[in-house]
């Protein structure tokens, strides 16, 4: 595999009205030890809380910040990740969510390890309810802890997990398993997003959307491969509604049964259905 560090990073954050959420995660970002990257907020029909954050957010920090939002139809998260990626200008990114909050080395250490044909899944470590909502209300609350505070933490289950913070920045080997895969914390090459038509929006409601995106990136060559030791903090939230899951399961059953590589409501129609409506 070839390694190249990318010139410069996309961040794409999909939200929905989680307010105090992606106020903690943007600070996670605005603490990064690299500079050199952009975020990108896929805004599945927040109320206007949101817009203001990113207004906030631009007033403290000279990190590009922008802006991706259609009207609340219900879950529709595949087709406003796509709507952020047509306005990504850079060669890599990084997909996660609101509730997900970076440690400050995360951009260096995608930087680092991106490979040209391949695709990263990173872990997370998820916080418990209780320590979510306590940090939730520090206005510059960010994941600069000592070792022996995370192992206060991981004692007293504020953590259910402490392995993937002591691991070194690294990569597994390179293979073809849908299993783990993650939208929380999910790195690709923007043109291989391209070439298989993006995210599909035919999902809709929660589930399958990244595995949907990920057999396709397998489907058209790209490896995964596993990011080691720079995983991101899980805030804790309600369970999203499984309502449609069935359906999905379907729909992704019917993408391997195919091998299909392009998104069949992806990128393309996104703009179609755009230039049709103006």
């Amino acid at each position: 595999m070839n390694h190249k560090q990318p010139s410069s990073i996309a961040i794409i954050i999909s939200t929905y009205n989680a307010h105090d959420y992606l106020r903690m995660t943007l600070n996670g970002y605005a603490h990064q030890s690299d500079k050199n990257f952009s975020i990108y907020i896929a805004d599945d029909g927040s109320d206007h809380q949101v817009a203001d954050i990113i207004t906030a957010f631009r007033e403290k920090s000279d990190i590009p910040i922008h802006h991706a939002w259609h009207e609340d139809k219900g879950y529709r998260r595949a087709k406003i990740i796509n709507q952020a990626i047509q306005l990504v200008q850079e060669p890599y990114i990084v997909l996660t969510d609101a509730d997900c909050i970076p440690f400050p080395d995360m951009i260096a250490s995608h930087r680092k390890v991106a490979e040209q044909g391949c695709f990263l899944i990173g872990s997370r470590i998820l916080l418990s309810k209780n320590i979510s909502s306590m940090i939730s209300q520090e206005n510059d609350w960010h994941p600069d802890l000592t070792l022996w505070q995370w192992i206060s933490w991981r004692f007293q289950a504020y953590i259910n997990r402490l392995f993937p913070l002591l691991l070194p920045v690294s990569t597994s080997p390179e293979n073809q398993k849908l299993a783990g895969i993650r939208g929380c914390h999910f790195a690709f090459w923007k043109q291989d997003a391209l070439t298989i038509n993006g995210l599909d929006g035919s999902y809709e409601g929660w589930g399958r959307e990244d595995s949907d995106f990920a057999a396709r990136l397998f489907h058209a060559g790209i490896k995964r491969k596993n990011l080691r030791g720079k995983p991101v903090l899980h805030l804790w939230h309600a369970e999203a509604s499984r309502q449609k899951l069935d359906n999905n399961d379907q729909l992704l059953t019917s993408c391997l049964d195919e091998k299909r590589q392009r998104a069949i409501k992806g990128i393309q129609e996104n703009i179609l259905e755009k230039d049709q409506n103006q």
